[in-house]
């Protein structure tokens, strides 16, 4: 089975990301110097605006890619969420307490799994203007949705896995985590977690 999440393309885009703000920020902070190099003579001015340039390139590269890569994230995750659930639908999945009368079970497994989903620049920046007004932050509630999801697929995964074809009484508990470099008291959401727990196990009706 696929993976939802830590796809390739994932691990390429975060390392890109991450090359990307490292040339620029190292080369904004070479211009400082590279100007009293300048002003002395001991450079010329091609390789001052080589920095400049490059500077520039690599900080708005890595925004506008980050922006690219989020929203394809986002689409593949929730695509190979529902190939997942398509997959895994041959598993009962409830979140009731009280077992039907008929049905004998053996083979009972507790099931934990949890799943922290990462808020990208995009749409947290939808969420501080949203802040502004108020109302309804679809981008969040589209964030918890995906997180809820995966974390589903994760426990039904888990007990395939483990060879039951029941998960019942399944539970959710959700956090968010949020920046801790706020100045105010709302601080910024970073992402969620969502923590799924369920009692697993193989079930024949009598």
């Amino acid at each position: 089975m696929q993976p939802t999440l830590n796809t390739p393309f994932e691990h390429f885009a975060f390392t890109a990301v991450v090359f990307l703000w490292f040339l620029g920020l190292l080369s904004a902070i070479l211009i400082f110097p590279g100007i009293l190099l300048h002003s002395i003579g001991a450079i010329d001015n091609w390789i001052l605006n080589l920095l400049v340039n490059i500077s520039q390139f690599s900080i708005y590269g890595a925004l506008i890619f980050s922006i690219i890569c989020a929203i394809k994230i986002e689409r593949d995750h929730i695509k190979a969420l529902a190939k997942a659930e398509t997959e895994l639908s041959d598993i009962i999945l409830s979140d009731m307490k009280v077992l039907p009368s008929n049905w004998e079970t053996n083979k009972t497994v507790f099931i934990v799994e949890s799943v922290v989903v990462a808020n990208d620049y995009l749409r947290a920046l939808r969420w501080v203007f949203r802040k502004l007004v108020g109302g309804e932050s679809r981008s969040l509630s589209r964030l918890y949705a995906r997180a809820r999801r995966e974390a589903t697929v994760r426990v039904l995964r888990k007990a395939k896995q483990s060879g039951t074809n029941v998960v019942w009484n399944i539970r959710y508990e959700t956090s968010a985590v949020q920046s801790i470099f706020s100045k105010d008291n709302s601080k910024m959401v970073t992402g969620v977690e969502v923590l799924a727990y369920a009692t697993a196990f193989n079930v024949t009706t009598g």
